[in-house]
């Protein structure tokens, strides 16, 4: 079981995702909605972090570094895309918040590559834009070491 709370820093997004796959995938609450091995691709990858993580948990581990980094407040300009293969649409959107460390505004764009089988998602292919990151949070390797460096208190 998933505490959520660890992620609010994240809470927009979660949301975004969990009404845009409404119906579309199992499971309510945005983990929920991922296969076990999901490979999530991240195709600008900001320098010292992987252009790809495989898994659910390996996902969870991630995103909980999340908040260290970067606060949002609000999603907007979503929009879903359907294409001719009934597994795959394409999420368009934005996200808008702050640098927790800086202070600084965070506004980023994302283009996300949704497939879905047996009613999971089973590989997501992220486009954002890593200098936007960079530039709210003072600097690429506060992102490596926040998300994709082993933790010391992991549960």
């Amino acid at each position: 079981m998933v505490d959520y709370s660890e992620f609010e820093a994240l809470a927009p997004f979660l949301r975004l995702v969990e009404e845009s796959l409404a119906g579309l995938v199992d499971g309510d609450r945005y983990f929920d909605l991922f296969a076990e091995d999901i490979l999530m691709e991240f195709i600008y990858a900001p320098p010292g972090t992987p252009p790809s993580i495989r898994g659910r948990q390996t996902m969870i581990d991630a995103w909980r570094g999340y908040g260290d980094i970067i606060s949002l407040d609000r999603m907007s300009n979503e929009k879903i895309y359907r294409t001719t293969d009934p597994d795959v649409l394409i999420l368009e959107y934005e996200s808008h918040g702050k640098g927790v460390v800086t202070g600084r505004p965070y506004h980023q764009k994302y283009l996300s590559i949704v497939t879905i089988k047996d009613r999971q998602v089973v590989y997501w292919r992220d486009y954002s834009n890593p200098l936007v990151v960079s530039e709210t949070i003072g600097g690429p390797d506060q992102m490596a070491h926040a998300m994709f460096s082993p933790q010391e208190n992991e549960s």
